[in-house]
Formats: C-alpha cells, structure tokens, sequence
C-alpha cells in the first residue's frame, strides 16, 4: 500500500512545481499593469516580475517629470494660478504616462529578426518625449542664470534698437541709409530745398553785382576819357565837353549803376534772407535732435513695456542657448543633466534593445502565434462550416431542379403517347368502318 501511494506523492509534487506562480493584487501588481503586463502570462516566469515592476515605475517616474515640467511652464512661465497649473500638470502627465505605457507594451514579446527595426522609431519617439520634458528641468535648474542673462540679452536688444534708430535718423539734412524699414519715428525729415534754392539764387547775383560793378567801372573810365577829351583813337572824339557821345557814354554808365544798385539790394535781401534760413536750420536741427532722442527714448520705453517682466519660454530658451554657447561649464552641465532625463524616458524601450528578449517575451510571443494559429484554425472552420451548409443546400436544390426536369419531360411523353394511342385507335376505327362498307357496300353517313 505504501509502495503504490509514494510514486503518486511524487508525481502530484512534480505538478504543484510546475504550476504558475500567482500573485495577489498590490503595488507592484498596479505598475506592472502601467506597463501592459499580461500576468496570466508572467505567473509562468516570475523571475520577470521585479523587471516588469521596476518598468512601470520608470513610467510613472517620467509622468510626474512631466507634470512637474509643464506646471514650471504655465505656472512659473505664463503666471497661471496655482488650481490652473495643478490641471494642467496632471492632465499632461496623464497624456505622458498613457504614450509611454503604449511604447512599453508594444514592444512586449518582440522576438523576430525584425525586432531593432521595430523598436528604433519606438525609442526615437522616446527621445522626443524626452527633450520635451527635459527642457523645462534644465531651465529650472538654471534659472538664476537665466535669468540674469535675459537681464543682459534685453539690454544689448535695447542697445541695438537705439543704435539703430540713430543709423535711421543721422543728421537733420541728411537721408537715412536703406535698411530702415523697421525703425520709424514720427519725427518729420528736414526740408532744406528753400535754404538751397535761396543760396544759389543769392551766388547768382554775387556774380551778376560783380559782373556789374566790372561793367561799371569800365564804363565809368571810357566816359571819362570820352567828356575830358583824353581818349584818342577808335571810339573817341577827341574833344572835352559835354557833347553827343559824352552824354551817351555817361547815360550808358548810368544805366549800369542803376542795375548794379538793383542788383545790391536784391543781394542783400537774399542775404539776410540766407541768415534767416540759416538761424533757423540750426534751431530747427537742434529740435530735431532733441525729438529724435525722445522719440527714440519712447519706442524703447514702448517696446520694453510689451515684454512681460517674467521672461517667456522662447526668451529663456534663447537665454539659455547663449549660456552654453559662452560657457563650456553650463554646456556640460546642460547637456548631461538633459541627456540623463532623457534616458530615463526612454531607459524602458533602450533596455529592449539593447537586450536579449526575456523569458516573458519569448512566452508572449508564443501565445500570440498560438491564438493566431486557433484563429485561423477557427476562421478556416468557420469558413467550412459555411461553405459546406451552402454546397448541401446547392446540392438539394440542383436535384430538386433536375427531378422536376424529369417529371415534366414524364409528362410530355406521357402525353404524346396518349395522343398517338388515340390517333392509332381512331384510324383503326376508320379502317374498320371501310371494311365492313366494302362488304355490305353501304357507307357509313
């Protein structure tokens, strides 16, 4: 009796050994299932719960950085209130958590030869999500740095706007250069078209009062040889007095003192006139000056006031830029800590890849070639079952058509024979009645 009870004993130990190892529900029950664990599966290789555990972990480890990234940007960034941001952050890390855990699961039992090309865009799009999480972190990180610099980066911006309106705006009477289209004030340009106009009309007659007064003087001493008798050849009389062509020569230069008076006062006139204009060129250029500075002045004032005092996400992002640019310290510094958050997000599918598939791959792999199997297995019966009622029903149906093919054919003969029977009968008749007539030599009426 014992000898037969103990190989029954071992064989029933053998099976409880054998049989999956279930877990309660709990904790790391909850983050497995963040990852898309099939614990039917996993009960068979437990040795793959710690991993699994430790994966939906990561998850919701990036989901909270990304909570806690985007309530740095719309708190801290754009002011929103304190419930605001708290929604914002949970419903981002929600949408975060909810990507990843798609990443995760679908490289769950990818074994084929296949199996780096599938999970490459899966960690590309890690990335992604990681540089977006990240960067908020870093800026937090820095932000005292950052914010001095976008302190000093509105400086210089200032400094370049105000030396571009004054590249703009360079003199009372001289034309701005190209390239102005983007600094405009409402300072009228100078109109110096007067003043120049006055000077060249006042240098006309400079020469026409000493073209006159050379004209003068000449006329003067021809008249005066002329009237004194002391001219002597071509042109002259040669006799004092006051005679035809004394009178002449002196009308002709009275004639040209009396222009040449014209003319001096018409010079003077545009003189003072050129004074005045002058005068007031300098108090018109001083003014000028003195409005493009507050005119200057006010744009900047205008511009500055249009920029938030906290600084936007872009400024900071630019900020930060020029800090790794300049500085080789906050370059590492920025470049390791964002690519440790980056790994973090994508540490889940990098294991995947660089990595064996698990014992709870290879099982997961194969329960989905099993179910497609019975599936087509299922599909194909289904298909038979289909097929098979359809061809009976055909079958039935072809019979019933050729059966009632027959009986009308039946019917036909029969008929065609009962006419024949009837035609035979009638002419034996016939034949009958001609005999007898023959023999009694009556015919029948």
């Amino acid at each position: 009796m014992t000898t037969e009870a103990a190989p029954v004993e071992t064989h029933q130990a053998e099976l409880d050994r054998m049989a999956p190892v279930r877990r309660r529900f709990g904790i790391p029950r909850m983050l497995r299932m963040v990852s898309g664990v099939n614990e039917s599966i996993l009960d068979w290789v437990p040795e793959d719960r710690p991993t699994l555990t430790r994966t939906g972990a990561i998850i919701l480890s990036t989901a909270l950085m990304a909570a806690a990234s985007l309530w740095i940007v719309v708190h801290e960034v754009f002011g929103a209130s304190m419930p605001a941001s708290v929604a914002a952050a949970a419903i981002w890390g929600t949408v975060i958590c909810v990507f990843d855990s798609w990443l995760v699961t679908s490289t769950h039992g990818v074994t084929g030869r296949d199996r780096v090309a599938r999970l490459l865009p899966r960690l590309a799009i890690s990335v992604l999500i990681g540089v977006v999480i990240s960067e908020p972190l870093t800026l937090k990180a820095f932000e005292s740095a950052v914010i001095e610099q976008v302190a000093e980066d509105r400086r210089l911006a200032d400094q370049e706007l105000r030396a571009g309106f004054k590249r703009c705006y360079p003199g009372w009477d001289q034309q701005p250069p190209t390239g102005c289209d983007d600094f405009k004030l409402d300072v009228p340009r100078a109109d110096t078209r007067t003043l120049e106009a006055t000077i060249a009309q006042r240098d006309q007659r400079q020469k026409e009062v000493a073209r006159l007064k050379k004209l003068e003087t000449s006329q003067a001493a021809l008249e005066g040889k002329e009237c004194l008798g002391t001219g002597a050849g071509q042109g002259f009389t040669g006799r004092p007095g006051n005679g035809y062509w004394c009178g002449r020569r002196r009308a002709a230069t009275d004639t040209t003192r009396q222009a040449l008076q014209t003319k001096e006062q018409e010079l003077q006139k545009l003189e003072q006139t050129v004074t005045q204009l002058t005068n007031d060129r300098a108090t018109a250029a001083a003014t000028y000056e003195q409005a493009v500075s507050t005119g200057i002045a006010a744009e900047i004032s205008r511009r500055s006031a249009a920029r938030s005092r906290q600084p936007g996400l872009l400024e900071q992002f630019r900020a930060l830029s020029s800090l790794t640019a300049a500085n080789w310290a906050v370059f590492w510094a920025h470049l390791v800590l964002a690519g440790l958050l980056i790994v973090i997000d994508c540490f889940p599918v990098l294991t995947k890849l660089i990595s064996k598939p698990s014992a709870y791959d290879r099982r997961l792999a194969a329960q989905r070639e099993s179910k497609e199997r019975l599936h087509d297995n299922d599909l194909r019966l289904n298909e038979r079952l289909r097929t098979g009622d359809g061809e009976i029903r055909l079958h039935k149906e072809e019979l019933r058509v050729r059966h009632a093919i027959e009986d009308s054919d039946h019917e036909v003969r029969l008929s065609a024979a009962r006419r024949e029977a009837e035609l035979r009968a009638r002419m034996d008749q016939l034949a009958k009645q001609a005999k007898q007539a023959r023999v009694t030599g009556q015919w029948p009426a």
